[in-house]
């Protein structure tokens, strides 16, 4: 039913309607009272959940609720009313979006997303799409229909409500959580890249494997928190603009200024480099990214014997800068990896030992190991570990993994075949 000329709660007087989302539609209403214009979304009451995330919610790139009415069957949201278009609409409209543009609208995506995956319980978004995203006249991009959004810790079971082509593969077995929004971040920011992934390459390399790791179907695959995109869009950004600059100064012809600039921006990114809290995540990010660049993934067995020597590398100098539990056991686990990478099982296996005896409680670790004796037939050795992942099984932590699944799986079909 359309519900133009009603006027709710004696006060908003429906206009036209302007769109559908989320299970409802969404109308213009103009306030009696004060003479604005809102936007009014109409939903089942059996949905109103919506309308309780969005009074907890508060952040520049989402619309403020200004207020709420309720009737048997309808329940109605009073909202900000966002001047523009979706960032679908320009797409659909042609519009060719800038390396520049898509690196600006993907800080403002991510720093939103960080807000959400921040709060307690986290905040899962589960559609994001351009359709979803409203660039308002004011040049913010505003992310707007939250009707698919939930609340829960790790993964949160809900029916699928992602969009095909932008919702994650795990979203189709009802599950959703922080990699799930990054994997729809990545395929919402390659549809703004357009269809030609070969151009981006060109354009921007970094871009392109930041979209390529963010949408890897495994979840464990994908970068695990928000944060540490936003961080990898920020430094995109920066070189961006300084290679920005530096084709101004070519372009205008001036040597002299140029090199001024270059040394300005030289020194000024050591003294950022040099002021730069340290964060081990970031730093591990930066040494696993190394695995997803086109001379490992395509490369040649020499290419990728030179990035598993750089990695090594890399992951010593860390070693020696992090000696807190998990963040040794981790470096340890990726050193074993490597040297997976690299035919070296000897070495693996110690750095999996070792993983082991810095924290004997890491119920994940028995399985990555566990797994690692398997895929190279050490069958003693893997029912050794068997027996004494079994014995301290009370005192392990909760840590899981999905290689720790499949070696309890193994390991019991061949107790039972025994």
């Amino acid at each position: 039913m359309n519900l133009s000329g009603t006027v709710l709660k004696g006060r908003y007087c429906i206009l036209d309607p302007v769109g559908k989302g989320g299970g409802g539609k969404v109308y213009l209403a103009r306030d009696l009272e004060l003479g604005v214009l809102w936007a009014v979304k109409e939903i089942p009451v059996s949905d109103k959940s919506e309308a309780r995330m969005l009074l907890k919610l508060s952040h520049p790139s989402l619309p403020k609720m200004i207020d709420y009415i309720e009737d048997n069957r309808k329940c109605y949201l009073v909202m900000e009313y966002v001047r523009g278009k979706s960032l679908g609409e320009y797409l659909r409209g042609g519009k060719h979006f800038s390396i520049n543009e898509i690196v600006k609208y993907g800080m403002e995506i991510s720093d939103v997303f960080s807000y959400f995956h921040g709060r307690k319980p986290p905040v899962y978004y589960g559609d994001l799409k351009p359709d979803n995203l409203m660039l308002g006249e004011n040049g913010r991009l505003y992310l707007i229909d939250l009707g698919g959004a939930v609340n829960g810790y790790k993964y949160h079971h809900k029916v699928c409500t992602g969009t095909a082509g932008f919702a994650a593969p795990e979203q189709y077995e009802g599950k959703i959580n922080a990699a799930t929004d990054i994997y729809t971040f990545g395929k919402t920011l390659s549809a703004l890249c357009g269809k030609t992934d070969c151009l981006l390459f060109i354009r921007n390399m970094s871009l392109f494997w930041l979209i390529f790791r963010c949408c890897m179907k495994k979840p464990e695959m994908r970068y695990q928190n928000m944060k540490t995109v936003q961080k990898k869009l920020s430094r995109i950004q920066k070189r961006q603009n300084q290679s920005k600059i530096k084709n101004m100064l070519v372009l205008a012809g001036s040597s002299i200024a140029f090199a001024v600039i270059t040394v300005f921006l030289l020194f000024s990114s050591d003294l950022v480099s040099g002021s730069k809290t340290f964060d081990f995540y970031e730093e591990l990010t930066d040494i696993t990214d190394l695995y997803y660049q086109e001379e490992f993934q395509n490369g040649s067995k020499a290419d990728r014997e030179k990035i598993c020597e750089q990695a090594d590398t890399e992951l010593r100098k860390l070693q020696k800068q992090c000696t807190e539990k998990e963040e040794s056991r981790k470096i340890l686990q990726i050193l074993a990896v490597n040297s997976e990478y690299q035919e070296n099982y000897e070495n693996a296996g110690f750095y999996y030992e070792q993983m082991l005896l810095y924290d004997e409680t890491y119920r994940a670790g028995y399985g990555e190991y566990g797994m690692f004796l398997f895929r190279t037939g050490q069958k003693e050795a893997g029912q050794a570990l068997w027996t004494e992942y079994k014995s301290k099984e009370t005192m392990l932590d909760d840590t899981v993994s999905r290689n720790l699944r499949l070696w309890e799986k193994e390991m019991t079909k061949s107790e039972e075949k025994s």
